[in-house]
This record gives C-alpha cells, sequence and structure tokens, in this order.
C-alpha cells in the first residue's frame, strides 16, 4: 500500500441518523476507511433538530448544506461556499448519487486540482438519471458530471444509464456495495427462526413495491397460511398500505414496525426476505437478508439480477425463477410473488440451499473489508 496519505470528503444528500441505501453506505465506508487510517469527513443537508456540526462514531459531519428562495441555485452556492471554505482539508471528493453538490465538486477540480468521484445509487424509474429530470439545472448536473475523474456504478443497469448518457467509458468504474458479513450473520441456532415470519426492510415508498407485497399475502391468507410480514423501515406511504391491510382484513398478519437502528433481529426473526422494489441499483437490506442466511425473494429490477441471478438478466419469467442464490420475480407480479412465498414456505429443503449459498456468496464477494480496499485502490489512483 503507498505511503502517502490523503483527506477525503464526503458529500452525501442525507447521513445518519437517516438510513437510506446511500446515508448507510456512506457511513460505513467512511467509518471503514477511518479505521484504516484516512481522514474523512462529511457534508450534508442542513436538518432542522440536528447539530450543524458534530463527530458520529469518530466521523466529522457538516450539516452545512442550506438552500433558500431559488432553492437550486442556492443549494450548489451553500456546498460551494463551503468546499471553497474548508479547501485545504480535503484531497478527494467523493459524492454519492447524481445531484447539485456536483457541479460546485467539479469547480473546485478546476480551481484547486482537487479530485472528484461519483457513485450513482439506483437505475430506472426512481434512479438518479429519473430523480434530476425533476431540477431546472438538470443539463449543467449532467455535463459537471461527465467531467469527473471517476464515475462509480455499482450495477450494470446503471453503467448502461451512464453510457446512454454519453459518459466517458474510461472513466467508469464498478465498486459493489458491501456488507458487515461479521455483523450480520446467521444466528447461532436456526432452530429459533420462526418459519412463519417474512421479513422487508426499507423505506415505505412507492418505488419498493410494498402494494403489490401486501395483495400477496392476501393470497397467502386465502391459503390458510399463518405467516406474518414484517415491514421494517418508514415512509411516505405508510398510512396508504394501513389502509390496504385493513382493506383485505390483514391487520393481524402484516406488522408495521417503523424505523430502528438494529434491524438484525428481524432478520434473525425471518424464514423469508423479500424484496418487490419496481426499481433498484444495489439494495443493501437484500445483502444483509443473504449475509443472514436468508433465502430471499426480489423482483427482476437493477442490481437484484446480478446478485441472485445474472442469467436471468433482461427476462421476463413466467411466474418466478429459482435462481442460484434466490428467487426472482417480475415487478408488480402479485401472483407470481404470492407463488414464490408458498413454494419457500412449503419447501424447507430449498429455503435451506438458498440461504446458504446466499452467505457463501456474500462472504465472497461483498464483504465490507473487500469492497472498501477497491474503494481505497480507487483513491490511491487518483492520487
Amino acid at each position: 500500500m503507498p505511503e502517502k496519505r490523503f483527506n477525503l470528503l464526503m458529500i452525501v444528500g442525507l447521513f445518519y441518523p437517516f438510513v437510506g441505501g446511500a446515508e448507510k453506505e456512506c457511513h460505513k465506508l467512511s467509518r471503514r476507511l477511518m479505521e484504516k487510517g484516512i481522514s474523512v469527513s462529511v457534508l450534508t443537508q442542513h436538518c432542522d433538530g440536528l447539530p450543524e456540526y458534530e463527530e458520529i462514531e469518530g466521523i466529522p459531519v457538516y450539516r452545512k448544506i442550506k438552500a433558500w428562495h431559488l432553492f437550486e441555485l442556492t443549494y450548489m452556492l451553500s456546498v460551494l461556499y463551503f468546499l471553497l471554505k474548508y479547501r485545504k482539508k480535503y484531497d478527494i471528493i467523493q459524492c454519492f448519487g447524481l445531484y447539485l453538490f456536483v457541479p460546485p465538486a467539479l469547480l473546485m477540480k478546476y480551481l484547486f486540482r482537487k479530485k472528484v468521484v461519483s457513485r450513482l445509487e439506483c437505475s430506472g424509474r426512481f434512479g438518479d438519471f429519473w430523480r434530476i429530470t425533476q431540477l431546472k439545472w438538470e443539463k449543467l448536473v449532467i455535463a459537471s458530471s461527465r467531467r469527473l475523474d471517476k464515475i462509480i456504478f455499482i450495477s450494470s443497469d446503471i453503467k448502461r444509464e451512464l453510457t446512454e448518457n454519453r459518459f466517458p467509458i474510461e472513466r467508469l468504474v464498478h465498486i459493489s456495495n458491501s456488507v458487515d458479513s461479521d455483523q450480520f450473520k446467521p444466528p447461532e441456532r436456526h432452530e429459533n427462526r420462526n418459519s412463519k415470519n417474512i421479513c422487508f426492510v426499507g423505506r415505505l415508498e412507492e418505488q419498493k413495491g410494498l402494494e403489490y407485497l401486501i395483495r400477496a399475502m392476501d393470497i397467502i391468507k386465502s391459503k390458510g397460511n399463518g405467516v406474518k410480514l414484517f415491514i421494517v423501515g418508514e415512509g411516505q406511504l405508510k398510512a396508504t398500505l394501513e389502509e390496504l391491510c385493513k382493506k383485505l382484513t390483514l391487520e393481524n398478519l402484516v406488522v408495521f414496525v417503523g424505523i430502528t437502528h438494529d434491524v438484525l433481529p428481524y432478520y434473525h426473526d425471518a424464514s423469508i426476505f423479500v424484496l418487490p422494489s419496481i426499481s433498484e441499483g444495489m439494495p443493501l437490506s437484500l445483502l444483509e437478508a443473504m449475509s443472514c442466511g436468508l433465502p430471499v425473494i426480489a423482483t427482476l429490477v437493477g442490481g437484484n439480477t446480478e446478485v441472485l441471478d445474472s442469467s436471468a438478466k433482461n427476462t421476463i419469467v413466467p411466474h418466478y425463477h429459482i435462481g442460484e442464490y434466490g428467487i426472482l420475480v417480475n415487478p408488480r407480479d402479485v401472483n407470481g410473488l404470492a407463488e414464490a412465498l408458498l413454494r419457500l414456505l412449503n419447501d424447507e429443503e430449498l429455503s435451506k440451499q438458498l440461504g446458504k449459498r446466499a452467505r457463501d456468496l456474500i462472504e465472497e464477494k461483498f464483504s465490507q473489508e473487500n469492497i472498501t480496499n477497491e474503494y481505497i485502490n480507487l483513491y490511491y489512483s487518483l492520487m
């Protein structure tokens, strides 16, 4: 490892205590880099009720991004002000997502020779490119992003969108999401796992497709299975989803847990993990569940397919597809999702095989140690 040290600034829309995918990955990576002796600080948005500066697990966190009238312009100006003021304290900027902090970060590259990378989080509808279509400064964000030193993609769908938007192929780098396989591991005694629990972890938003999972639970209920679904997370659709459960008389079978900072007990108490998303990048909850040895069901979108069975990419399955590391279903397919759930509920041997393969895959390809080293190698290549 080269001896030259550098200072790294992460820029992310939100940070801990927020627990979305980008927030969690930024937090994990920052913490692990600090453990390896690399200086890391985080710039994120101002949030009422949270301090503008604090240290979280030794990571300096600046909640200094603010916006007033002319939201997009003042957002970029607040980022630029911070970058100029603290320019001697960092050598590399890493952005999480394709957003308004990219243009001011690029300006630091040209003014002060800072190295700048960005990481895209999601493809398809609700993905990075889709989200910035809502911005008036969309063209500036894309044009700026093309000129960064490196663009990190976490799935081949994101890479495809980057090439379609004329991003230079030589600047694209693949680094997957990671999971702490020492923290997220199977319970010591599998017989304690409740075979009647299904688990979902994530935001309660349209992107996650929870309506279809709840409707699939209605089919499972009609088959006489005493199965419970635990939905871990919060979001704008919570009230709508609760109303749907009442309409389908599923109140006793669907439990809305809310936000918890310790999801491990819910993985350990479940027998199946389900991710019914409409679009995805490389979902952390899927990797965490697999690391816990759970058999998983996920939709044929984004990184889900690459993780569970890359041979099924760009296909439509008739009902469900049993991949090497989990089961894949078509997005929005209520009947297919119900059939996949019933298959795992009734086939204990298949569940055990998929759970074991999933754990082995995580240890081999998605361990946090390996992914952190890939980032470190990227940073040193820039320096």
